[in-house]
């Protein structure tokens, strides 16, 4: 398999890049870093069959360990910006701009967009990280939330802004998605759940 087009195999090599990077600020959401191990391995055979510059490989690696920086250092706006600069300048000077010139609109437009979205998830996820926890899933009780998935007496029920997989207190009851519940209690990270007008009478 051969990918001669330089603009499609850099843009291929960033996308690829960024969709390992959110995964590994971000971990958990496995769709992007299986379409980046994807594009990551076209855009690599694409630079192998093409031949890569000096220059542009050099300026690709410094946009990588500026990102990096970027989220262990949580300096996201300063190095994060340096890191697009670098992402722009190896798109361009990739290949023999004589005989394999990229599309400068174009790997400027994509260096640009990727980097700003790569900076938005860095310190997105940052901001996450210093946060500090309000409560942990035992303060839940009491809580009131709907239904997602239907309870059969088990499915997930949306409580305070999370899904969480939830359980009816009655083991022959049914709730459809959309039925309102309240928290009972919580039992490691499954709530028991009671339909909300049955807890509130309960409580009465």
């Amino acid at each position: 398999m051969e990918i001669t087009d330089p603009t499609l195999v850099y843009l291929l090599v960033i996308l690829g890049l960024t969709g390992i990077g959110i995964e590994v600020t971000t971990p958990g959401g496995i769709i992007p870093a299986v379409l980046g191990v994807i594009a990551l391995v076209f855009g690599v055979i694409g630079v192998v069959d093409i031949g890569p510059s000096a220059i542009g490989l050099g300026l690709l690696l410094v946009a990588i360990v500026l990102f990096i920086g970027a989220a262990a250092l949580r300096l996201y706006r300063p190095l994060s910006i340096l890191g697009i600069i670098c992402l722009v300048g190896s798109g361009i000077w990739m290949f023999d701009r004589a005989t394999d010139p990229t599309s400068i609109i174009a790997v400027t437009v994509g260096s640009i967009v990727l980097g700003l979205f790569m900076h938005f998830v860095e310190e997105r996820a940052g901001r996450v990280m210093e946060s500090p926890v309000r409560y942990g899933p035992e303060d839940l009780a009491g809580m009131e939330g709907d239904v997602r998935v239907a309870l059969r007496p088990d499915g997930q029920v949306w409580v305070d802004g999370g899904l969480w997989q939830a359980e009816l207190s009655d083991p022959q009851g049914r709730l459809g998605v959309g039925e309102k519940v309240s928290v009972v209690e919580v039992r490691g990270l499954t709530l028991i759940v009671a339909p909300r007008a049955e807890h509130n009478q309960g409580e009465n």
